[in-house]
């Protein structure tokens, strides 16, 4: 298993300190801009700087008629302040023109949120580290919506099927595109299912990439390695790679969690208790998933319990794929 080691991390927060330091430097180039043309304001600056100064000073010495000239300061400073809106208004700058622009208005680029957790734009830069380090990049490269290609699919009718492959693949192709483009206004899962080699994995990675371009989390997992993570999360904490712990924590904080192949995985209790679990939290902390299956509807609920089954068929839009087996076409 590869490991994600502090060097990672570090180079992440490495990023954010550039971005912050470019975000200070921007407003500090624009205060001088701005002074520039309008030296009152600097001015008005000056002035506001020396009289909370002095304010301070009088809190430490404490003189006897001390509350009249607080407030003798505190008059004198929003009167330069109200001055220096006026300013602004005058000349159609905006209040906050000289505050640091931040990439992430969330946790501005410090990669943490006011609680202390780690904000939104961390788990992506984690992901993306995790992509590269799994080779996942060059595979999305070549299998994403721009390489999709629908003539692959046959357009004779097969078996009792309503649709011909083709016909169903630009069903499922409209259904993916759409998820993609409206991914912050639905709250709508994917349920890829059907035999092997009829293109689910391909999907997966199509939606993986577009999404991933437009800065959303998605993590990929196949059923094996994600329950493997699981696993070793819940019993080997002790001797846990910080990889792992990631991942663990992805699987639930990530904006798409791909689960392919299902079905592959050893079923038995503990599996089936927390393929409930994730999909279940994730459903309510409205994170969306797609699962991609070579069983079929009637085998998935024969596999899993009645209360995976009912968050699947209720909560998943079901996606069929069939046709010949695309892997042994010339």
């Amino acid at each position: 298993m590869r490991t994600i080691n502090k060097q990672i991390i570090e180079n992440i927060m490495t990023a954010y300190n550039k971005k912050r330091l470019k975000a200070a430097h921007d407003a500090d180039k624009r205060k001088e801009k701005l002074y520039g043309e309008i030296p009152r304001l600097s001015e008005i600056e000056v002035e506001i700087k020396l009289l909370s100064i002095n304010l301070s000073k009088l809190f430490l010495s404490s003189p006897e008629n001390i509350d009249i000239q607080v407030n003798k300061l505190r008059e004198d400073i929003e009167k330069l302040k109200k001055e220096r809106k006026s300013l602004y208004e005058e000349n159609n700058i905006a209040e906050d023109y000289l505050t640091p622009k931040y990439e992430c208005r969330t946790c501005n680029d410090t990669g943490y949120s006011s609680d202390d957790k780690r904000c939104s734009c961390f788990n992506k830069q984690i992901i993306k580290n995790l992509y590269t380090m799994s080779n996942m990049v060059e595979m999305l490269k070549k299998e994403n919506f721009n390489t999709f290609d629908i003539n692959v699919f046959s357009n004779e009718p097969y078996k009792n099927e309503r649709l011909t492959p083709r016909q169903n693949m630009y069903y499922v192709l409209e259904i993916s595109e759409d998820f993609c483009s409206n991914f912050h206004n639905t709250n709508v899962n994917l349920l890829f299912y059907g035999g092997t080699g009829l293109g689910k994995t391909f999907m997966c990675n199509c939606i993986a990439y577009e999404l991933l371009n437009q800065e959303i989390s998605v993590l990929y997992q196949t059923s094996f390695s994600l329950f493997e993570t699981v696993e070793n999360h819940k019993f080997n904490k002790h001797t846990e790679s910080e990889e792992n712990r990631i991942n663990y924590k992805m699987i639930f904080d990530c904006d798409l969690l791909i689960i392919d192949d299902l079905g592959t995985e050893l079923s038995n209790s503990f599996t089936n208790a927390e393929l409930f679990n994730i999909i279940n939290e994730r459903m309510i902390t409205e994170k969306k998933t797609i699962i991609s299956t070579n069983l079929s509807l009637e085998q998935l609920r024969d596999t899993y319990s009645d209360r995976i089954t009912s968050r699947i068929f209720n909560n998943f839009i079901p996606l069929k794929f069939y046709g010949k087996d695309l892997r042994f076409k010339s």
